[in-house]
């Protein structure tokens, strides 16, 4: 068995690793990169021709893969949909079959900021977590884990005498530990390799909090707010968007979400079934006439983008849970609602005042013109703002605890800017390089 890491031996984000054997090929992720030349990718390069990222290293040269070659691969297997590890599908040729799980094809294919041209004519087949699937030579396990993106999972992959465990992003601290809890009781200890990631190592600044906890101090907040409190996560963090409707209903307040979130967690809701044991219909904050305290509001921007990507049938839904910009103007004392850039024009005409945002995401992001805009508006009107978020990554704690109850043979980190710091957790490191193979 031969294994290539394209890009992630020591960069975090832009996963693609390759497993070959005598008569397969199998691609572990397809992952567009978070960075570029040591900082935070440009969003303008997503428009960039692919003979353009082909020269700056955006898409890794590798041949068979793409749809101006001849394809070579068996399949690609996508652990969650998180653009750092879905984005390159779409220079992927069309002839080699997508593997993933139900819910991370739901997420891509309503994806609004990395939204897929051509994906839903795509060969793209349903992975059952916990059952194996053949592909060639090798037989394929999928494991659900608990991570920011909703339904990630991990892989086992045997061939012949070999077995490779693939992490993909995980964490332990989320609403769904016990995902990692099964993972741990039921793959195969003592793998011949374990990748695994390292996201959160060596970051000095990451506080360690659960999601409960995070969840606990939306909840203090909520209830001392005078006036309106807006979140902004990221759009697809589903447990976020849980603890901050958990929070608000425990406050007593209106929760508002936009008309994308609204559908996004109605698709969710209906696909959710399909992954083995999650009971997270129940946990889904849908709008319905059970759940009278969730309103829906249309941003202007946001629901043209929808039509435009989506197509015009999502905007029909819940009319009778709509709340117009005067009713939350009137009402902004008792809100919580979810707030993201586009909807800075809405935001200007409801004239809101002296209220309080929840950063929830990746600072980083801060520093994008369109946040930067938000942000400044919001001060201008009163508002105060709090920084309060934890990784989707896991911590040192579970990193050493996926790595002590597994005990492989080789562990090679990946997704991580500190790979050296694998050293302190294990004897069985290997530290490798982007496109250089080495073999089991």
């Amino acid at each position: 068995m031969q294994i290539t890491i394209y890009r992630g031996t020591h960069e975090v984000g832009g996963t693609m690793i390759e497993i070959k054997t005598e008569t397969t090929r199998i691609l572990l992720d397809a992952g567009y990169p978070l960075f570029y030349q040591g900082e935070v990718i440009d969003d303008s390069m997503k428009k960039f021709s692919y003979q353009e990222l082909l020269k700056l290293g955006v898409i890794p040269k590798i041949k068979g893969l793409y749809s101006w070659d001849r394809p070579e691969f068996d399949a690609v297997l996508i652990s969650h949909a998180h653009s750092d590890h879905y984005g390159l599908l779409q220079y992927l040729h069309p002839d080699i079959p997508i593997y993933l799980s139900p819910v991370t094809d739901k997420l891509i294919k309503m994806n609004l900021t990395f939204p897929i041209p051509d994906y839903g004519s795509r060969d793209v087949r349903w992975l059952t977590m916990y059952e194996d699937v053949t592909i060639g030579d090798c037989c394929v396990k999928p494991f659900l884990m608990d991570h920011s993106a909703f339904g990630a999972g991990a892989f086992e992959i045997k061939c012949k005498e070999k077995t490779v465990i693939y992490t993909g992003d995980f964490r332990g601290h989320g609403w769904r530990r016990q995902y990692l809890e099964r993972f741990l009781s039921e793959a195969q200890k003592n793998p011949d390799l374990l990748l695994i990631e390292g996201t959160t190592l060596g970051r000095t600044d990451e506080k360690e909090l659960t999601e409960q906890q995070l969840h606990e101090k939306f909840c203090q907040i909520m209830e001392k707010s005078t006036g309106i409190v807006l979140c902004q996560p990221t759009s697809q963090n589903i447990d976020r968007i849980i603890s901050f409707y958990r929070a608000a209903k425990k406050a007593g307040k209106i929760f508002i979400m936009d008309i994308y979130t609204a559908n996004l967690l109605y698709e969710l809701r209906k696909t959710v079934k399909k992954i083995d044991g999650c009971r997270a219909e129940k946990e889904l904050p849908v709008p319905s006439l059970l759940r009278p305290d969730i309103h829906v509001f249309s941003p202007m921007l946001l629901s043209k983008k929808m039509d435009r990507i989506l197509g015009k049938r999502y905007a029909k839904r819940f009319k009778a849970f709509r709340i117009s910009k005067k009713m939350i103007k009137k009402n902004q004392k008792n809100i919580v609602m979810l707030i993201r850039p586009a909807a800075l024009h809405d935001l200007k005409s409801m004239g809101l005042k002296n209220g309080l945002l929840i950063y929830s995401m990746w600072q980083a992001y801060r520093e994008k013109s369109y946040q930067v805009k938000l942000e400044e508006y919001l001060k201008s009107r009163g508002f105060k703002d709090v920084y309060l978020h934890t990784s989707g990554h896991a911590f040192e704690a579970d990193i050493k605890k996926v790595i002590t109850e597994l005990s492989p043979k080789e562990i090679v980190p990946i997704h991580t800017f500190s790979p050296e710091a694998f050293f302190d957790l294990s004897r069985n490191v290997t530290l490798q390089k982007d496109g250089v193979s080495f073999r089991l």
